[in-house]
């Protein structure tokens, strides 16, 4: 029998979970193709959005009923980033520019130091996770909507994860990392990113 490192097992184990919750989907056995496809990139310490196109998106708003597959990836893996497709594969930020926008966005670390505490992440903490939550403001109306478990987006992935969400009820929602990423981990969410009108 061949070992299975922890963190592919736990994977496995989370995509495993995430299908059987009806939340997510490979595509076999849907009843109907998705109306949409969304690329969403997480990085440290923070998600790129981008549609079919390869545009860049702040918010995805999407009318009730709209079925859409979110393509989730980690930018660090490098092999589950050659199976995208190029128009999306080339729109993805390098490197520099995220360690930008996180500059822009996310407090000084305690020691000062912005690029070591993202080089300690990126070595120490490579790996992120993708859920999808109603925001704050919707928390009011119960859980429901556009809900994803959180689905593991190791470093090392060799592929994308696709899952299948529908836009079922009104309001905006939330894409989080709840994997420990660093220090910049509690900074890890896009708050209404998605918004089903």
């Amino acid at each position: 029998m061949t070992r299975l490192r922890r963190r592919a097992f736990l994977c496995s184990a989370g995509g495993a979970l995430a299908s059987l919750s009806g939340c997510a989907s490979t595509g076999v056995g849907t009843r109907r193709n998705a109306d949409t496809t969304l690329y969403v990139g997480s990085y440290h310490w923070g998600f790129v959005v981008l549609d079919e196109s390869g545009t860049e998106r702040e918010r995805a708003a999407f009318d009730p009923g709209t079925v859409v597959d979110v393509v989730a990836f980690n930018t660090s893996a490098e092999t589950a980033l050659e199976r995208l497709p190029s128009s999306v594969r080339g729109s993805i930020p390098d490197h520099e520019s995220l360690e930008e926008r996180n500059e822009r966005r996310l407090p000084s670390p305690p020691d000062g130091d912005f690029h070591e505490a993202l080089e300690a992440a990126n070595e120490q903490y490579p790996d992120h996770s993708l859920a999808v939550m109603p925001s704050g403001r919707n928390m009011g109306g119960g859980m429901g909507g556009m809900m994803l478990h959180p689905v593991p987006l190791p470093a090392d992935a060799t592929s994308p994860t696709t899952a299948r969400l529908v836009a079922t009820q009104r309001g905006d929602y939330t894409l989080s990392c709840l994997t420990y990423c660093g220090y910049g981990h509690p900074y890890m969410e896009r708050d209404g990113a998605l918004v089903v009108r």
